[in-house]
């Protein structure tokens, strides 16, 4: 890694670190029902990034590399919500120095004062569940649910570059108790 990437994922760690003194994860044992059940599915989500989808992204940005000017290796941004970010730290915590992790507004304004939109020197991947918009809902309704069960959406995906991404929502229902995967890339993308 060059001067100039090592210096700005110095400068993210640093604003990771202060993040984290104005907003500290929750403790596990606190989470709800719901929290923890995705805690689990993101954590499972993070596993599986980390030991084959991942890697196999890195391996084709790194083709790519010295015709793009981008850093063979570079460093992994990771962003979710205050479950999947409790996942990530027991994941992740002292494991691996090219990674951070931190919720999305905290990269996205600190992305801001710190550009680095050709992908130089990071990727952004990212884990969370989101409400499911009018059209998602209405292809959803493939899945009749009974009652007291609702959709979760699971969105996760990875920016390695300018037009080099790729990522898929997962449609889940909840019954109160059980979450239970109905379809794995319900939707997918890449460029």
């Amino acid at each position: 890694m060059n001067e100039a990437g090592t210096k700005w994922f110095d400068d993210l760690k640093s604003h990771v670190s202060e993040c984290r003194r104005h907003r500290s994860f929750a403790c596990r044992d606190s989470l709800s029902l719901v929290e923890e059940m995705q805690c689990r599915i993101i954590g499972g989500s993070l596993i599986g990034w980390l030991n084959t989808y991942g890697p196999r992204l890195l391996q084709e940005r790194s083709v790519l590399a010295a015709h793009q000017g981008w850093e063979k290796e570079p460093f992994v941004i990771f962003t979710s919500e205050e479950a999947g970010l409790i996942a990530a730290n027991e994941i992740l915590a002292g494991s691996i120095s090219t990674m951070a992790f931190m919720y999305a507004d905290e990269f996205s304004s600190w992305a801001t004062s710190h550009p680095d939109i050709d992908f130089r020197w990071h990727v952004h991947t990212w884990s969370f569940f989101a409400a499911l918009d009018a059209v998602t809902l209405q292809r959803a309704a493939r899945y009749p649910l009974l009652e007291g069960e609702n959709y979760w959406l699971h969105r996760e995906g990875t920016v390695c570059g300018p037009l080099f991404g790729r990522g898929g929502d997962h449609l889940w229902k909840w019954n109160g108790e059980v979450p239970m995967l109905l379809e794995e890339c319900f939707n997918q993308w890449s460029s």
